[in-house]
């Protein structure tokens, strides 16, 4: 029997309401959010929806993705196991591989508990080609041909208003993919406006990030000139913004349909995105913390506002939520829930284990008590004092008295321990699977 908590009390006073026994459950991953648009390091005026919901949720000011891109880091997020895992992921050169055939998601025990379950989701790696969703019962994935004719912050809040408007009797689990910080940068007016650079704010003609600019990326030929660089990452500050305000308006809809009351709400975002903070662009190729660090805001009926300092991890969020519906996990989580954390009970450290470029080398990467080792796939390693160089610029791999030596024998111990629950699924390049990885940049002639 697990402890009991002031949480617990709070989720079971729902039945003596007349609210459903078991709480709702939303999850809200905004794609290609960096950490540091979001609380109190963000710039004035970008999030505040987000800044507002953050006055009554628990946030994490130290959470960490396992992969710096999509398809491994939600697969990481509904299975709660690392890459190596669960087989999601892969890369452009070696191919793609889907979420293993037996590995377990966080739908299952949802389902199995009489959940109603739903994912609306904006990217073809979402969708049941690559079994990150296959779980849940029902599936809004759009697809699109070029990143410039995404589904929308806008649609997709609507998408999932239209389908809490639906009658049922049960609780529901929804998960809720936004896509717009992720390139192309063309936020639309008035976020444009607002925030991109002068000569930009009018003129609707300057996007970034386009399928020309990404193949020229991955061919090196890409001009990082930090004065553009520097454009780029205004409008990728106005498509934060958009998504922002579209977030706060499903938030407002939870609210007005009362929902809010009886339903956990979790933000997070899958990535980050880089500009020039290592001297690169976008996202998929390193594993430093502007690409791992991510946000995290948990929202528990009755429970008040707190900021949380220490580190966690996407796999602990699987965990959490079956115990704040008081659901029993799937044997096979290997995160730990994140309520003791909440609760002031549990304070043992949570190492972070990444891994998982989609191009560039190959890298993993491990971090634990203020520490983090990255390490590539030819044995070359780096070594970064998080506490007095937390932007990673000093590498002290060759001089760090023996922080280096125990850091890489703690991550080979994790390594030779992670046995991959059933394998990863060899994806099929189709036709049209190739004509979207093309169209997005992510494969194909950089003519």
């Amino acid at each position: 029997m697990r402890p009991f908590s002031p949480i617990f009390l709070t989720l079971s006073l729902f039945a003596g309401c007349g609210q459903p026994a078991r709480p709702n459950v939303v999850v809200i991953v905004i794609d290609t959010l960096r950490a540091d648009r979001v609380g109190p390091k963000a710039p004035a005026g970008l999030t505040p929806y987000l800044g507002k919901f953050a006055e009554g949720a628990v946030s994490f000011d130290q959470c960490h993705a396992h992969a710096p891109w999509t398809l491994p880091s939600c697969a990481a997020i509904l299975s709660g196991v690392h890459p190596a895992e669960h087989g999601a992921g892969g890369n452009l050169e070696a191919g793609l591989h889907g979420l293993g055939q037996d590995v377990g998601t966080l739908v299952q025990p949802f389902a199995r508990a009489g959940y109603d379950t739903h994912a609306i989701v904006n990217v073809a790696f979402l969708d049941k080609t690559f079994g990150v969703t296959r779980d849940f019962g029902g599936l809004d994935a759009v697809h699109f041909k070029t990143n410039i004719e995404v589904r929308r912050a806008g649609p997709t809040t609507q998408a999932a208003l239209s389908w809490l408007d639906r009658e049922r009797d049960e609780p529901f689990l929804l998960f809720v993919h936004y896509f717009d910080p992720h390139a192309v940068y063309d936020p639309p007016q008035p976020f444009r406006r607002r925030f991109a650079e002068p000569r930009d704010q009018k003129n609707q003609s300057f996007v970034f990030g386009t399928r020309k600019h990404m193949m020229a990326l991955r061919a090196g030929q890409l001009d990082l000139n930090p004065e553009v660089i520097g454009r780029a990452e205004a409008l990728y500050n106005g498509e934060v913004a958009y998504t922002d305000a579209e977030v706060g308006r499903l938030l407002d809809g939870l609210s007005e349909r009362g929902l809010d009351q009886n339903s956990i709400v979790v933000i997070t975002g899958d990535h980050g995105e880089e500009f020039l903070d290592h001297g690169g662009f976008e996202h998929g190729h390193t594993l430093y913390d502007e690409l791992t660090h991510v946000p995290l805001m948990i929202r528990v009926p009755g429970e008040g506002a707190q900021r949380i300092s220490d580190t966690v991890r996407h796999v602990d969020l699987a965990p959490t939520l079956c115990e704040l519906a008081d659901l029993a996990p799937l044997s096979s989580f290997v995160g730990r829930s994140l309520v003791g954390l909440m609760g002031g009970t549990d304070s043992q450290p949570r190492p972070v284990l990444a891994q998982g470029n989609m191009w560039g080398p190959d890298l993993t990467s491990y971090r634990t008590g203020g520490w983090k080792l990255i390490r590539a796939g030819d044995g070359r390693e780096e070594l970064y004092d998080l506490a007095s160089d937390p932007h990673e610029q000093r590498d002290l791999a060759g001089n760090d008295g023996g922080n280096r030596a125990r850091l890489a024998e703690q991550l080979d111990l994790a390594l030779r321990g992670m046995a991959a629950l059933g394998g990863s699924n060899q994806v099929e390049v189709t036709p049209q699977l190739q004509s979207w990885l093309e169209a997005l940049g992510y494969a194909g002639e950089s003519q």
